[in-house]
């Protein structure tokens, strides 16, 4: 009997494409638990869809056999019956929407669900919650950490997937790469993260078992960025930034998306080589999953997403007009 799995935050970047995908594989039944309409949704990255988009997205899942159960996401009433059923359940919610989990937690429980999916498609939070410098990254790793906790603490399983860097996050230029750039990285494009995850789900070792993987590439920065410019065919401008710089530029910055940003300079020049992002445990335990080709993703994927982001934070006056 196959399994169910529901996904929550399944119209983000990470979440429709996981949805796609769980329908591609035909190996689990597919719910998505959507929030009842005007509930509030935060964002780490580009603007959420709007309820148009949505609706059409929707209504494809639903040509396809994908149950959608409107709830509000914050009342354990509505909660435990729509997740009643369920066997894992995904959440994709970003990163700062991450206390948007507990309740959910709390439900599954409730529901009798047997796996949680938290959404800690990131840095290996386990570690980052113990580096030297506190900055705003390192306490949503303390509270991710936390969340595994409460997991356990409500008696269900959990399979845990640190991806590593979203390139498209990192390529605003001049680009500022991670000490000299030679550190080997896992890079997961946003995409890619939902890709990957019913992958990982149906392996027998991704229960109770964190799972690091590398859904796009595993190179250093340094190769991302030739690969880059091979297929750009422009020159990329490249800033080298040690980890005191990193460090005085998190601290001069006020708090919004480039501060951020500047958060995750600070954790990955910081720690011990390997600990923060490095990992491809899909190499080892799904070698047939295969991510997207960087040479596809460049020009079709990651350059117009920079564009948006660029234009993003000039609104914003985060950056100064070009």
């Amino acid at each position: 009997m196959r399994k169910t799995v529901t996904v929550f935050g399944a119209t983000g970047t990470a979440g429709s494409a996981c949805v796609e995908e769980l329908i591609r594989l035909k190996t689990f039944k597919v719910q998505v638990l959507a929030r009842k309409g005007g509930q509030e949704e935060k964002r780490s990255g580009l603007p959420a869809h709007g309820e148009t988009a949505k609706r059409s997205l929707y209504d494809q899942w639903r040509a396809e056999g994908v149950e959608i159960k409107f709830v509000d996401a914050t009342n354990h009433a509505e909660l435990i019956p729509a997740l009643q059923g369920t066997d894992y359940l995904v959440s994709c919610v970003p990163t700062k929407a991450t206390e948007s989990q507990y309740p959910l937690i709390w439900a599954a429980s409730e529901a009798g669900v047997e796996r949680f999916v938290p959404s800690e498609f990131g840095a290996i939070y386990e570690f980052e919650q113990f580096w030297p410098t506190d900055t705003e990254h390192r306490r949503f790793a303390r509270q991710k950490a936390f969340i595994r906790r409460v997991i356990e603490l409500a008696g269900l399983d959990y399979t845990i997937i640190p991806a590593g860097g979203w390139p498209e996050y990192y390529m605003l230029e001049p680009v500022m790469v991670w000490g000299d750039g030679n550190q080997k990285v896992a890079w997961s494009t946003g995409p890619d993260v939902g890709r990957i995850i019913p992958h990982v789900l149906s392996h027998p070792l991704s229960r109770n078992a964190i799972c690091p993987v590398a859904a796009t590439a595993y190179c250093t920065f340094n190769e991302l960025l030739d690969l880059r410019e091979r297929t750009t065919g422009r020159s990329i401008e490249r800033r080298y930034v040690s980890n005191a710089e990193w460090k005085a530029a998190y601290e001069a910055t006020p708090p919004g998306a480039i501060s951020y940003l500047l958060a995750i300079g600070v954790l990955m020049t910081e720690g011990a080589e390997g600990m923060p992002l490095s990992a491809n445990w899909n190499k080892t335990f799904i070698p047939e999953f295969k991510g997207t080709p960087l040479d596809e993703l460049f020009p079709n994927y990651i350059e117009p997403f920079v564009a948006a982001i660029r234009a993003q934070l000039i609104a914003t006056g985060e950056l100064p007009a070009a």
